[in-house]
């Protein structure tokens, strides 16, 4: 069943606002490193990637959620940065993110908590540079301070600015998971981005891995068991998007204006998202993220070419493992359900509406 389309001039200005939160914490702190150490860092631009995070959250689940989100976004920038260094460290702490994930499905936050761990994802595989430097120092604490405060910048905007344009609008109300939806999904996503994380850790030529991760969060089902369709479409949309990053950066040399470009897909992204067809959100945001996170990669030229063969990749490992879980959702099914109840899942989903 198609669903209703939001008024196009609605959509936009939705698009604007969202446009405007994720590049602001960016120049912001562009202005303020350059104040402090004299060189505009091009780090800074990571900025719009915890701004992203920030906008899901406080969206979902208001105000307290998103500034949560920014503390934790704040701490785990130089942690992912340092555990990088080595593959298993690097993976572990990949699987602490995917179970939490896993765990807020039961409480209906899941969609923006697994933005966290996807945009992470780029700081644990491939931080970005710092002073000019060819290579990157997982241990220097300056940069780790410098990273931690970009990543609490841009994700407490959004967290302080969105709750006021949203003041006149009722949230939507959030769609808890059953155990039996929650477990499959946390299995899913944790086995395939801790063993994607290793590998790519593993194998540091694989510099762009983290679009690996990115698609296994983005495109791993949760409470779609009876059907694959809206994973293929997904699957579909990513490979789409991924055309269309091969396609710029085949043209484009400078980062600034790939940067550029990455705005203008996410604003097109996001009023794909409140259309008719929302798989086409898919399509425009995975050249979104690509485009805001390819500041620190010196590989430019090979960004779109990595970035489809890992949603390819990633696409078939979530289609195999939707898969089974759908055959597991059928075999228990015939069995029998058991007790689903979780007192403490449903003790915080109804004091979410009082805490926010």
């Amino acid at each position: 069943m198609t669903r209703a389309a939001m008024p196009m001039k609605k959509r936009a200005v939705i698009a604007l606002v969202v446009l405007v939160i994720t590049a602001a914490p960016a120049w912001l702190m562009l202005g303020v490193t350059y104040v402090v150490t004299g060189t505009a860092e091009p780090a800074s631009f990571w900025a719009s990637m915890p701004a992203i995070v920030g906008m899901a959250a406080t969206a979902t689940g208001g105000r307290r959620f998103g500034v949560i989100t920014a503390i934790v976004m704040g701490l785990l920038a130089p942690l992912t940065i340092a555990a990088g260094a080595s593959a298993a460290a690097g993976a572990a702490l990949m699987a602490l993110m995917a179970i939490t994930v896993g765990r807020m499905s039961r409480f209906g936050l899941q969609k923006s908590a697994l933005l966290a761990p996807v945009m992470l994802a780029w700081t644990l595989i491939s931080p970005p540079t710092w002073d000019g430097q060819s290579m990157v120092d997982r241990t220097d604490n300056a940069y780790l301070l410098w990273m931690a405060i970009i990543f609490f910048v841009g994700a407490t905007i959004p967290a302080l600015v969105l709750p006021r344009l949203l003041r006149n609008r009722p949230r939507s109300a959030l769609v808890p998971h059953s155990r039996a939806e929650a477990v499959p999904y946390t299995v899913i996503i944790t086995v395939l981005a801790t063993v994607a994380t290793y590998y790519v850790l593993d194998n540091p030529r694989l510099y762009g891995g983290a679009f690996l991760i990115a698609a296994i969060f983005v495109l791993a089902p949760i409470g779609d068991a009876q059907t694959l369709r809206p994973t293929l479409l997904r699957i579909g949309g990513t490979l789409i998007g991924s055309v269309f990053v091969l396609a710029l950066v085949s043209q484009i040399d400078s980062l600034a204006l790939i940067y550029l470009c990455g705005l203008v897909f996410i604003t097109i992204a996001v009023m794909a998202r409140f259309g008719v067809h929302g798989w086409l959100y898919y399509v425009f945001m995975m050249p979104a993220t690509a485009s805001l996170n390819a500041t620190a990669l010196s590989q430019v030229g090979q960004l779109g070419e990595q970035r489809l063969i890992d949603n390819v990749v990633g696409g078939l490992l979530v289609l195999i493992a939707a898969a089974a879980a759908a055959a597991y959702s059928h075999w228990e099914s015939r069995r029998g359900h058991a007790d689903d109840r979780d007192a403490e899942a449903q003790s915080i989903t109804q004091a979410l509406p009082s805490l926010t």
